[in-house]
């Protein structure tokens, strides 16, 4: 199953979108919410929400689920929001070359899954030597020309995204859940490796078109924040349709995921979020079990003690809860044709989130 199609769409978006006026931009409130600051930012949850989209997308394909059509459409969403990002600063011509690159990615990804769901295991040696052997160096080559960035290191940033994406998929099909989640961490993170870098180079060459500076101590914390709220929207949908599947194995490693993604949040926001944020898991995963209290747990208890704690609008944060119950409510229903598009939303409304915590 090939995913050409990616390609054609995200050609389509580059060609009717280009660069807002420069007139148009605003000066920031906030050196954290400089434009650089924003690139970095946005392209680091794109490529980190492109993993999460192929862990669904595998987890879909191995446990035979109907969503894995929408999370399949769901990959070219993402390459399209990716390429109308860097044609910003490269321009369309460039963003959709690049875009062509990535979506031959995308199949060969998707290629490797099937394959291996398949046992066909020539077909999957194919698939891998052709992301080694001839999407990371042309990646590298395209990427490397229009940033300036040092095409080996980008090399050697794709050639780790794509070892690690291997992994994690090797671990859905094997039922490894342990190694799955940790796995799948190794591969969101070396995402935001290869965002930083990129971002960074793009702000410095491009300072007219991305003006701040992408290093300051402000955006370092709020790219970290919205990485791993980002992160912890993905991982309790995985979770929760873990539970409601019935693959409790998985659900119990998908939760030990998530504590592991909430103390590195405290360490952000303090000790008191580890027993409010404990919570809120807590009630998700008893609203994927039909108890019909979680529901006033988090969208009042909960609501109301994370906005106290972080000085937060209650507004975003009940709109992310409502977001995340709409998956569940997906998941329980097996509305295959919109869990994807509903999964994103909910991980999508993080970012307001985190970018008004203080």
């Amino acid at each position: 199953m090939r995913l050409g199609a990616f390609v054609i769409l995200a050609a389509a978006l580059v060609s009717c979108s280009g660069p807002p006026s420069p007139a148009a931009a605003l000066i920031p409130s906030t050196p954290a919410k400089s434009q650089a600051g924003d690139l970095r930012t946005r392209l680091d949850l794109l490529l980190g929400e492109h993993v999460m989209i192929v862990a669904k997308e595998s987890a879909a394909a191995v446990n035979h689920t109907d969503d894995y059509g929408a999370y399949a459409a769901l990959l070219a969403t993402n390459s399209s929001d990716m390429t109308r990002l860097l044609s910003r600063a490269f321009g369309n011509t460039t963003a959709g070359q690049i875009a062509k690159a990535w979506n031959t990615q995308n199949g060969y990804l998707v290629d490797y899954t099937i394959a291996v769901v398949t046992h066909d295991d020539a077909k999957a040696k194919a698939a891998m030597l052709t992301l080694t052997g001839e999407f990371v160096p042309q990646f590298a080559q395209l990427l490397g020309d229009a940033s300036d960035l040092s095409i080996d290191t980008v090399k050697q940033l794709a050639s780790r995204q794509v070892s690690a994406d291997k992994a994690f998929i090797d671990d859905v099909f094997a039922h490894r859940y342990g190694s799955l989640y940790s796995d799948l961490n190794n591969a969101y993170t070396k995402a935001a490796d290869l965002g930083d870098k990129l971002s960074i180079q793009i702000a410095t060459r491009f300072p007219d078109k991305f003006p701040g500076d992408p290093t300051r101590p402000e955006v370092v914390t709020r790219v970290s924040l919205n990485l791993l709220l980002h992160e912890h929207s993905y991982l309790s949908t995985m979770a929760t349709a873990a539970a409601v599947a019935g693959r409790n194995p998985e659900a119990v490693a998908a939760s030990n995921a998530l504590a592991v993604n909430r103390d590195a949040i405290a360490n952000s926001i303090g000790p008191s979020f580890v027993d409010v944020w404990t919570a809120r898991d807590k009630a998700l995963f008893g609203y994927a079990a039909g108890d019909s209290a979680a529901r006033s747990a988090l969208t009042s208890t909960f609501v109301d003690a994370f906005t106290s704690l972080t000085h937060t609008a209650k507004p975003p944060v009940i709109d992310q809860v409502e977001a995340t119950l709409r998956v569940i409510d997906d998941q329980r229903a097996r509305s295959s044709k919109q869990v994807a598009d509903d999964d994103r939303a909910a991980a999508t409304a993080m970012q307001p989130i985190a970018d008004s915590i203080r």
